[in-house]
């Protein structure tokens, strides 16, 4: 019981990030049903400040009104465990066209064949705003598949390639 509760108020006290708090390579399309397709990646970052894995996440919205996403991300805390679960706790640096800026934290929990992610982050975007993020991928090596909802979508669908 004390391992529910523990991992419940993990999730609820970190909010709702669609990607891993994990850097990974990807290069993938996704798709929201009100907005359109989106070209997306991730890349490891070459350079560790202090020995944290660091990687950066990519999102451009494809179509005549464009958005772009980047989530700088450090993972802090790599090799929690959470009731027998490979847990990853980090920081994220939101930057968003149009103009926004967010920081909060990032955790991911490792599912077998998958992995939950969550993010929470403050920051401005025409004013104070709260950004958030949950998602879902299953991994199909070389593929994933990922279900996500933010606040800049309630709904995305993706295929990505893994490295």
């Amino acid at each position: 019981m004390k391992r529910a509760l523990s991992l419940l108020g993990l999730l609820l006290g970190l909010g709702l990030a669609q990607a891993p708090a994990y850097p990974e390579n990807t290069l993938g399309l996704g798709y929201a049903p009100d907005k359109g397709l989106y070209l997306q990646g991730s890349a490891l970052l070459p350079f560790s400040p202090l020995g944290l894995d660091t990687g950066l996440d990519l999102q451009v919205l494809l179509s005549q009104n464009p958005e772009a996403h980047a989530l700088l991300k450090a993972n802090l805390f790599p090799g929690l465990v959470l009731a027998d679960l490979y847990t990853s706790l980090g920081l994220g640096l939101s930057l968003r066209y149009p103009f926004g800026a967010h920081l909060g934290p990032l955790a991911s929990l490792e599912l077998p064949g998958g992995a939950l992610s969550l993010g929470l982050g403050l920051g401005y975007q025409a004013g104070f705003h709260l950004a958030w993020g949950a998602g879902f991928r299953l991994y199909l090596e070389p593929l994933a598949l990922e279900v996500s909802a933010s606040d800049r979508y309630p709904f995305l669908l993706s295929l990505l390639y893994l490295w």
